[in-house]
């Protein structure tokens, strides 16, 4: 890029700092930051050389072209929204949003601004996943038969307590919404989205108003099957696994390295040492500063945007299609495009 993309980041909340780095490492000059905690804003500026705006106003109204959106779940639509309409490109930290039609909105505020909407969604744009993407694509697996998910995490009564984490209204969902989407998103990436789910989902731990352990089963446009598993309540945690098997191939993932490949040309490869299953501060940057690159050159004009708004909708559809499952007892099928349910 020719010229560095001015940025501003709106939250101080455990994933602004990742944001920033991302940002900087990526090649984009970081303005400012704003946060409803004015102290908390200031301190997390003092700390990284950047200014402190008074108000939500005040960011909006400077020079900063791209946003990052580093608060609560809750407020994401509504954030995205107005930075859109603002005339800047945003960016959000996953879900895009709780519902599908908080996604629409977004959706329709970039079609009529012009503007795009980044969900980050980091896995995707890592090497392993990329890879084994690749195999998908020219055939290698054969015809799939079955996708298997298990993201067994473990998050302290601390981590919840005071906060606006494991609410419905800020949350949304639990261990799908919140540290179950990396999984799914990589999954649906890799297989195709699914045409129907059936699902249970409770709350077995944690003094929570949403799910802290759901199963599923998944149905997937070419007839192959999918189950997954998500908790946040399980002490001896897990890296996050993912198996792919099919009539001519198979592999395991674990986060973002492959433990086991046969039939593929693909060697057991290291990823970036995530531990995030049990301690959610312990996220390396280097995924988030590939996709920002990404982000940055789509805000260049000079690519692509490779993950839209559009494909973080249909995560967060299937997502609420487990909870509407479990609520009801009844599989819900899903259709290719989530806006036409509502």
């Amino acid at each position: 890029m020719s010229n560095a993309i001015r940025s501003a980041i709106i939250g101080c909340g455990m994933i602004a700092d990742t944001h920033l780095t991302a940002l900087r490492d990526a090649g984009a000059v970081v303005l400012g930051v704003f946060d409803q905690n004015g102290e908390r804003a200031a301190s997390f500026a003092e700390a990284h050389g950047i200014r402190a705006y008074a108000s939500l106003e005040e960011l909006l109204s400077k020079d900063a072209e791209l946003v990052s959106v580093c608060t609560p779940s809750g407020t994401h639509a509504d954030l995205a929204e107005t930075i859109l309409f603002r005339g800047k490109d945003a960016v959000v930290e996953k879900p895009l949003a709780l519902t599908v039609p908080e996604c629409a909105r977004i959706l329709e505020a970039e079609r009529k601004t012009g503007r795009f909407c980044a969900p980050i969604s980091q896995f995707r744009f890592s090497g392993v996943y990329e890879s084994v993407k690749k195999a998908v694509e020219e055939g290698a697996f054969g015809r799939m038969i079955l996708g298997l998910l298990s993201m067994k995490y473990y998050r302290s009564p601390s981590y919840y307590a005071g906060s606006w984490r494991g609410t419905k209204k800020m949350d949304g969902g639990g261990a799908l919404m919140n540290q179950g989407i990396h999984g799914l998103d990589m999954m649906f990436g890799l297989m195709g989205y699914p045409v129907s789910v059936a699902g249970n989902a409770a709350t077995l731990f944690h003094d929570i108003e949403v799910e802290d352990t759901a199963t599923a089963s998944l149905v997937f446009p070419d007839g192959a099957l999918g189950v997954i598993d998500g908790t946040t309540a399980v002490l001896h945690s897990r890296p996050r696994r993912l198996e792919l098997c099919g009539t001519k191939a198979s592999v395991t993932l674990e986060e973002d390295s492959i433990v086991s490949a046969d039939g593929l040309p693909l060697s057991v490869t290291p990823g970036t040492d995530q531990k995030s299953c049990a301690d959610p501060r312990a996220i390396t940057t280097g995924l988030h500063e590939r996709q920002f690159r990404n982000i940055l050159a789509a805000a260049a004009d000079e690519e692509p945007l490779r993950y839209t708004a559009h494909d973080a909708m249909r995560t967060v559809a299937v997502i609420n299609a487990v909870y509407e499952s479990s609520r009801t007892g009844k599989a819900v099928v899903l259709p290719a495009d989530p806006v036409s349910r509502e």
